[in-house]
């Protein structure tokens, strides 16, 4: 199995996500830290102008999502991440409606307060101007401070119900479920401690169980090891290709929620659940990427 390489920034709560599922395999990891906002210089040209973080990185192939990069780290022929239509619906309120709602309830005194202390004076200001510009295309609007801080509620009475029965979310261990639900609340909880204080006790047992967890053993990851791990993963992938595309066409994919960047490459595999594209970074180098059919925009070129 390739040396999973794991693009990342330390306060992103998607690359949490994937920081824990790393640390629960045990594998040694790659650690490529990025800055917290483009350009990325490196990423960007196996990319293209894909500005999502983190990315999963495992040989040649680059795997854009995070259910996709948690299949690719436990190498399942049947999905790792898959879930019954409840805990689905849970997964998708956590990362979409409760992961906006963290950002609208936050104190903006405190977002800046935390950013600050992350970025500095001047990476914050950068930083904020940088997701303005970006949300600008956005399709979805973070809701109302008060109906934010009201989702949020209803949010860990729900996980603290759940919570009763199992120490995980997952059942009696650590599992997909945990890390999406996991991650906006480890985002409040980083820009307010204090906010743990009204959650059920079964919420902050479970926060803090995957709080001590191990991350794994990393190592960092220079430019020179990114490009030998590409180099020496050059077989050529025939795949499959449905609907109305055919195999080897020009295609663009961009997110349809925000951070709406186009990638453009060859289109070498599609079917319902994912997109993989081919880039040819130099005239003996080529990259795969993986994407979700679901919450992208493809057009043909």
């Amino acid at each position: 199995m390739q040396t999973p390489i794991l693009y990342h920034y330390a306060m992103s709560p998607y690359s949490e996500k994937l920081r824990l599922a790393l640390g629960a395999t045990t594998q040694e990891w790659g650690s490529v830290v990025v800055p917290a906002r483009p350009p990325r210089r490196a990423l960007d040209v196996l990319l293209g102008g894909y500005r999502r973080i983190p990315v999963l990185q495992m040989g040649a192939h680059f795997y854009c999502d995070s259910r996709l990069a948690f299949d690719a780290l436990h190498d399942a022929r049947v999905s790792a991440s898959r879930l019954n239509a409840e805990d689905e619906a849970l997964r998708q309120m956590a990362e979409q409606d409760i992961f906006f709602s963290v950002i609208a309830a936050a104190p903006q005194f405190r977002v800046f307060k935390y950013l600050r202390g992350q970025l500095g004076l001047a990476g914050t200001i950068s930083f904020v101007c940088d997701r303005m510009q970006m949300m600008r295309s956005a399709t979805v609007m973070a809701p109302k401070r008060h109906l934010a801080a009201e989702k949020i509620a209803q949010y860990v009475l729900h996980l603290g119900r759940q919570l009763v029965k199992e120490p995980y979310l997952s059942g009696a261990s650590l599992g997909y479920l945990d890390l999406f639900c996991y991650h906006p609340l480890w985002m409040a909880a980083k820009i307010d401690r204090t906010l743990m204080l009204h959650w059920p006790k079964e919420v902050c047992e479970w926060m803090l169980r995957l709080d001590q967890m191990p991350r794994g053993v990393s190592r960092s990851y220079s430019l020179e090891a990114v490009t030998e791990a590409v180099e020496n993963d050059q077989a050529e992938i025939a795949g499959e290709v449905s609907s109305l595309y055919r195999y080897g066409d020009s295609v663009a994919l961009s997110p349809i929620d925000y951070a709406r960047d186009k990638t453009e490459g060859e289109l070498i595999a599609l079917d319902t659940e994912r997109v993989v594209i081919r880039r040819q970074i130099s005239s003996s180098m080529r990259v795969y990427l993986h994407f979700p059919v679901r919450g992208f925009d493809l057009v043909k070129c």
